[in-house]
């Protein structure tokens, strides 16, 4: 397949529609897990606190001061808890990245639907999880120059009594900010799916993903930008909505690379040609030796 049909963001909304109608508890089921857990299980939290965080916006300085006074005595307690549970998330969410990917491409082989696919990437969750911890250092690493720039400006605007340079110069960080930060996501877009499709380490993983955005990444910011717009949508509808935009985004994530490096195979996959794969030798037949084919009566004695 082309790679600019492959990274049509249309295109693979349609077949992830398509998977949806067809297997909808795994790509139900597995997507909405995998929102929940990715990012330490913040996918889903986010969702129920969003309102809270509102209302909490508006307390003054010396509220929010009064606060942390008074969780002081729980934060022995409460660090090592919190870190423990983002761990686990995370590594939760790095073992049903892999099998969620492969449930999409076997559907998109056969048409069927099997959740149990979704909990099937234990020999790949290694990889993944040093992949990701990569990933996030390689964004940390370049926030760094960022922030110093951000200390360097509060101290030059203090100093001097320049509020103005500190509002110029904070929304220029931001800019720059978001501008890294989308750069590297771009670089690092294919790296969740060779990991869990390909046979290779994770810091060869990086280095493809690298390579396969280049000279493409207007087009997979293309994609980037309608994934965002198909998560409005889901907002819009009083987040609801969400719980069915974001099973089908997670769904285009793998389905484009497999797109652009098994988009050949596509007509003779279900999602080509509609049509189901002959069912397997059941596992008890498996080995058996041939039947010898039927001695016909002996004839009659002629005379």
């Amino acid at each position: 397949m082309p790679p600019d049909k492959a990274l049509d963001p249309t295109r693979s909304f349609e077949v992830a529609w398509r998977l949806l109608k067809q297997a909808p508890v795994t790509v139900l089921l597995g997507g909405l897990i995998l929102f929940f857990l990715e990012g330490g299980g913040s996918g889903g939290v986010n969702l129920i606190s969003r309102g809270r965080d509102l209302g909490e916006w508006g307390r003054t300085g010396s509220d929010m001061r009064r606060v942390l006074e008074e969780l002081r005595p729980f934060l022995l307690i409460l660090i090592p808890i919190i870190t423990c549970v983002s761990v686990a998330f995370f590594a939760l969410s790095s073992w049903i990245e892999v099998g969620f990917a492969r449930a999409v491409e076997f559907t998109l082989r056969t048409g069927r639907d099997d959740i149990a696919k979704v909990f099937s990437g234990g020999d790949r969750l290694g990889a993944m999880l040093l992949a990701r911890f990569l990933c996030g250092l390689i964004h940390v690493a370049a926030a760094l120059p960022i922030l110093a720039i951000v200390l360097a400006a509060l101290l030059i605007a203090d100093r001097g009594g320049h509020g103005w340079l500190w509002v110029f110069s904070g929304v220029g960080i931001l800019l720059l900010f978001a501008v890294v930060n989308i750069y590297l996501a771009i670089g690092f877009f294919f790296v969740k799916p060779i990991v869990a499709f390909e046979s290779c380490s994770s810091t060869e993983a990086i280095s493809r993903s690298w390579k396969m955005a280049e000279g493409r990444r207007l087009r997979i910011l293309w994609f980037f930008i309608f994934q965002v717009f198909l998560g409005i949508a889901g907002l819009c509808l009083c987040c609801v909505g969400l719980l069915l935009t974001t099973p089908l985004s997670n769904v285009m994530r793998f389905e484009v690379y497999l797109a652009l490096t098994r988009g050949e195979q596509f007509p003779q996959w279900w999602i080509g040609s509609g049509k189901f794969p002959f069912d397997e030798p059941k596992p008890e037949n498996y080995g058996s030796p041939p039947q010898p084919p039927p001695v016909p009566p002996p004839l009659p004695p002629q005379g």
